[in-house]
């Protein structure tokens, strides 16, 4: 077996393309380290969360509104302290994306017009007119009579923004109960309950309490995010350079005089298993050489735990590499299938752009792929959680286990085929 790894090595170290990707895709990610971001592509939770301005009224809502949310565009002609309350706290919910227009001065048949446009031109969810007597609706328990709303659109959550505005005009009723017809003094009865209540957390997909990252964080895990599409591609096709010597030694007959001798095939494979988990090291070193050389360069976490990160991510798409060359039998089909899982996997990972506002079905997908688990794990280093070192364990050997039973079956079909 020692014999065995060796020749593999000065083999690989012989090949101008395992060479290439040893030394170059560490160099890009380096320097996709090293950039300077003086803005962020993820957007924050607390932005979704506030009332959005319109500049006038006949701005359309979803240029501004965040469209993952249901948008509701707001005609407000009250524009008093309750108004304000009552869409913060509808923005506050996370399920609608408030965007409110001034109409004071408008007439109630001015804004039906303006409503009718935007009922064909607007992508809003629903449109909402507070008139001008809205506070004195709402204290006299008329609601209804200081709003109107539009139904535009065939959006189910639309139903549940009128309950959500039910109940909250039921609130601010109780409240007025005790605390009279003062508005400044029932908001800020309001406000004490509101700080009563349990705060809310935001939680993942996993079920787990969601990890609250700075800008800072969030530009740092979007360049380790950059950084992991470049160096897993080199990993992938250092793997095929590896299957591409067992394919080789299968063609020339080097693995039928290995049999003759007392190595079985499992030794074999594992000879190569130990090629694999060495050209990972080797990559790591280099990517770490690289590192050395940028000055102040700050990662959001200590080089060495991105470093075993990067070795950990190396060993997985090296292994499936390996195996996927070795199952096909077939340099050109491997460089194809590898190129393929690297650029599906890195884009359903969230690797270029965040998957958070997409569907359950999407998210579920992303969960296969073992960037997206290394992504979860950068962001618990970054927010300086040591439970990031279990998991990426755990992860790396459940990867590992299901790579590796996966091509042993395929391994023997295609012996017996």
């Amino acid at each position: 077996m020692i014999a065995l790894v060796k020749t593999s090595l000065k083999l690989l170290l012989r090949n101008k393309g395992f060479l290439f990707f040893l030394i170059v895709t560490p160099i890009l990610s380096t320097f996709i380290l090293s950039i300077k971001m003086d803005h962020t592509v993820y957007s924050d939770v607390s932005d979704k969360e506030v009332i959005l301005e319109l500049k006038d009224y006949t701005e359309k809502a979803v240029y501004v509104g965040d469209t993952s949310a249901c948008i509701i565009k707001v005609y407000d002609a009250s524009n008093s302290e309750l108004s304000e309350y009552v869409l913060n706290q509808m923005a506050g919910t996370g399920m609608f994306s408030i965007c409110r227009a001034n109409v004071s001065g408008l007439t109630e048949e001015e804004v039906d017009e303006n409503a009718k446009e935007a009922a064909f031109d607007d992508r809003a969810g629903m449109l909402l007119y507070l008139k001008e007597d809205f506070n004195d609706a709402v204290l006299a328990g008329n609601w209804e009579q200081g709003i109107k709303l539009y139904a535009v659109s065939e959006d189910e959550r639309q139903e549940l923004f009128v309950t959500e505005l039910i109940d909250l005009f039921a609130r601010i009723k109780q409240v007025q109960s005790f605390a009279g017809d003062d508005i400044t003094v029932i908001l800020e009865m309001l406000a004490e309950i509101q700080d009563q209540l349990p705060e809310k957390k935001v939680v993942n997909f996993a079920g787990k309490e969601a990890v609250e990252l700075t800008e800072r964080q969030i530009n740092q895990r979007t360049q380790i995010g950059y950084a992991f599409a470049f160096i897993t591609l080199g990993f992938l096709f250092c793997g095929v350079c590896v299957a591409h010597s067992v394919i080789e030694e299968h063609n020339n007959k080097v693995f039928t005089r290995v049999m003759l001798t007392k190595l079985s095939s499992r030794d074999y494979f594992i000879s190569k298993f130990v090629v694999a988990f060495v050209i990972s090291v080797m990559q790591t070193l280099v990517l770490a050489v690289c590192l050395f050389f940028i000055p102040g360069l700050d990662v959001g976490m200590s080089i060495m735990s991105f470093l075993v990160i990067i070795f950990l991510l190396g060993l997985i798409f090296s292994t499936l590499s390996l195996l996927l060359g070795v199952v096909l039998g077939d340099i050109m089909s491997s460089n194809y299938a590898v190129f393929a899982i690297w650029s599906i996997s890195a884009l359903l990972a969230g690797l270029y752009f965040p998957l958070d506002d997409t569907t359950k079905a999407l998210k579920t997908l992303s969960y296969l792929m073992p960037q997206r688990w290394f992504m979860d794990v950068s962001e618990l280093l970054l927010a300086g959680d040591k439970s990031a070192y279990s998991m990426v364990l755990c992860v790396t050997v459940a990867y590992l286990i299901v790579i590796i039973s996966v091509g042993g079956v395929g391994l023997k079909v295609k012996r017996y085929e």
